[in-house]
């Protein structure tokens, strides 16, 4: 698998994860992981389990967050074409607790099964950026 094709498989996996859960929990693998470890005041960080999991941590993101353009600028695919690493900008991210919004940059290591489902997926992201738009001014909160 070359790199745009990889950039077009995880992106249509993210999509459906905002448009259509029961598919997106099609294309997991048994034992599936997301994690997102981020700034204890952001609501939605952590390790996510299996389709109940994805289901609370997108719930949790929904509540919280809005996502804003995902830019890749590059992904690197592994030798055995299951992993994947994902660099880019998330462009105009807003919390929806205090309206404020960033470009928040990332890397995203993304791996799949033999059969092309998706085992984990580790977000690494500005947390500085995502958690500036989560705090609160001086008195409040």
């Amino acid at each position: 698998m070359r790199g745009d094709e990889a950039t077009a498989k995880i992106l249509g996996f993210i999509n459906l994860c905002v448009t259509d859960l029961d598919a997106a929990n099609e294309q997991l693998a048994g034992g599936f992981v997301w994690e997102n470890y981020l700034p204890d005041h952001v609501p939605f960080g952590g390790r996510y389990e299996g389709p109940e999991g994805l289901a609370r941590y997108l719930t949790q993101l929904g509540e919280t967050w809005e996502i804003g353009e995902l830019a890749v600028s590059e992904t690197l695919v592994s030798n055995d074409g299951r992993a994947f690493s994902m660099i880019g900008v998330e462009k105009d991210g807003r919390s929806l607790v205090t309206g404020r919004s960033c470009d928040m940059a990332f890397v995203w290591i993304i791996k799949i099964d033999d059969d092309g489902k998706f085992v984990s997926l580790r977000e690494y992201n500005d947390t500085a950026a995502m958690g500036g738009t989560f705090d609160q001014p001086a008195g409040e909160g």
